[in-house]
């Protein structure tokens, strides 16, 4: 079982008779909107089961006990794995996984998590890594001291991604760290106060603050690189770990990876919620409506998905993208071109359908729609 969270925006209007509207984080950068959060578990293939409306200043974090404890009552399931993204850890999270009697896959937040940094630090040259051909990376199981299991995953093209990156943001901050450098020694900047909120203005970047230690005074600024950030940052270069109660023969290095990969499926559905089916701007002011058409777009989704692997159980390749399988929105955007015509001769009338082209017809048996009806034409 998946779970993930999502934050969707809403128009402005009196919030007196919908208690779920509010503000909160917006992933969509849009702090100006008032927001829902919605909730939405799917098995592991990407197939919702079951989905919640939180208050849109939820945090995703306080959400899993309720969600596990709805899951467990509405459900006759048996041991299920949780594999969840960053947003859902907490220790009491983690705990509330295994009093409900279930497994976990959790991935660790990197740079602020005891359990990532033990992982990594753990990596050696006697380190196993397994290659996993499918997800173009490589593993490896490190078990830390208190028993908790941890699966390493790296790869090339993450390698170089993150050093590239890395070295971008070392040289742009350096320089601007020099340029206040230089101001300070020339006596243009005196006042520690503004050389503080200058240099605070520069570490402000992205990743910039942990990889720079700066001394202040009066008339004075050095800088200088912390190496114990450097060093975790070659160390977490194209890497990310996974914490998981799952044994080795529950699951091994390369499956555990493959089930955390899933939760692209969940992504996938997210996406199409939100694009494809216009989950969003929601246009409904009353609790019930809101939830209602959130319902709605998840059953949609169902469909969709259930045509996606139809799709995908045929073989049937989108003729633009060969090495890419048929998507149920280009399917359904095909099948759209399908119409059924009503001409009147005299005093008859006649139902003509659209000729299908080779794809439609492959598209409509894939997915099981009876087309009998649409081949001979009707008169009345």
């Amino acid at each position: 079982m998946l779970s993930k969270r999502s934050l969707l925006s809403l128009l402005s209007r009196p919030s007196g008779r919908f208690g779920s509207r509010a503000f909160g984080y917006s992933r969509d950068h849009r702090s100006d909107r008032p927001q829902i959060v919605i909730g939405l578990l799917c098995t592991s293939d990407g197939i919702p089961v079951a989905h919640h409306v939180f208050a849109g200043n939820t945090n995703d974090a306080t959400t899993l006990s309720g969600v596990l404890g709805d899951l467990a009552e509405r459900f006759a399931v048996g041991r299920i794995c949780v594999v969840a993204d960053r947003g859902l850890i907490s220790a009491a999270n983690v705990s509330a996984v295994t009093e409900a009697g279930f497994d976990h896959l959790l991935a660790t937040r990197l740079r602020r998590d005891a359990v990532a940094a033990q992982a990594l630090a753990a990596i050696d040259e006697d380190t196993a890594w397994v290659d996993i051909a499918q997800h173009s990376c490589r593993a490896a199981d490190i078990f830390l001291a208190d028993g908790t299991r941890t699966v390493v995953v790296e790869s090339d093209a993450r390698v170089r991604r993150d050093t590239a990156r890395t070295a971008e943001i070392v040289a742009a901050t350096e320089a601007k760290l020099s340029g206040l450098e230089d101001r300070v020694r020339a006596g243009r900047v005196e006042d520690p106060a503004k050389i503080g909120a200058a240099a605070q203005r520069i570490l402000a970047t992205v990743g910039a603050g942990r990889l720079f230690d700066v001394e202040i005074g009066e008339g004075r600024f050095l800088y200088h690189y912390n190496e114990d950030a450097h060093t975790y940052e070659e160390l977490l270069a194209g890497r990310y770990v996974l914490a998981t109660s799952l044994t080795p023969n529950q699951a091994d290095t390369a499956q555990v990876v493959g089930y955390y990969r899933q939760l692209a499926a969940v992504e996938a559905r997210f996406r199409v919620l939100k694009d494809h089916l216009r989950l969003r701007p929601v246009r409904h002011w009353t609790e019930q409506r809101v939830r209602g058409h959130v319902a709605v777009c998840v059953y949609a989704a169902i469909i969709e998905t259930l045509i996606n692997h139809a799709l995908t159980q045929a073989d049937i390749r989108d003729p633009d993208i060969g090495n890419q399988h048929l998507t149920a929105a280009r399917a359904l955007r095909d099948l759209n071109r399908i119409r059924r015509h009503q001409l009147t001769v005299n005093s008859r009338r006649i139902g003509l359908t659209t000729r299908r082209s080779p794809l439609q017809a492959r598209t409509l048996t894939a997915i099981g729609a009876d087309t009998r009806t649409w081949d001979n034409p009707t008169i009345t």
